[in-house]
């Protein structure tokens, strides 16, 4: 019975471990973390400016200004969109392009990479997967920025889709009008 006892409680130790996020691969950028933190906390004021609502989303978009209490060399531009139960679903945030290597290298070091560009691509695209989201990072060849997107888990294929598919059904097939020449 001891063992039993025993050998149960290991195989639940085991299944929560290997259930368990690990510490720190959370995305919290600005300390906001993703798909958790409600808009209504971030109050309007100075540092915090309301610019509308993300119709993707429909929440509150908010840009957030006096971006050096940050402390992230290189960043310009920081807006947060909320979803309709206010939590935050996107933060994107822009920076100078002599940022790039040091913010891709804090990247790697922090989240696992999904997906990169060649490094003389015409656009450079790079994506990471957090516990609760993903980021993707966007920009041309010879920019003078890039896009860094935090994701909230889920809330990029709930709001885009980008293969193509969808719910509504097919246009039904059209018939040449005989006054049309038929194509070649």
């Amino acid at each position: 019975m001891i063992k039993k006892i025993s050998l149960l409680s290991a195989l639940l130790l085991a299944s929560i471990s290997a259930h368990a996020q690990p510490p720190g691969k959370d995305a919290a950028p600005l300390g906001l973390e993703l798909g958790k933190t409600k808009c209504a906390r971030m109050t309007p004021g100075p540092n915090r400016v309301k610019t509308g609502v993300a119709p993707w989303a429909g929440g509150d978009t908010v840009e957030i200004k006096h971006l050096d209490r940050f402390n992230l060399p290189g960043l310009t531009r920081a807006t947060v969109n909320c979803d309709a139960q206010d939590a935050v679903a996107l933060i994107t945030l822009t920076f100078d392009r002599s940022a790039l290597d040091e913010v891709s290298k804090k990247l790697d070091d922090r989240y696992v990479s999904k997906r990169k560009t060649e490094p003389n691509a015409e656009n450079g695209y790079a994506e990471w997967e957090a516990a609760n989201g993903s980021l993707e990072m966007l920009y041309a060849r010879d920019s003078k920025q890039f896009t860094l997107a935090y994701w909230a888990k889920g809330a990029k294929a709930r709001y885009f889709s980008y293969s193509g598919a969808s719910d509504k059904k097919p246009a039904a097939p059209t018939q040449p009008s005989p006054a049309q020449p038929a194509p070649l």
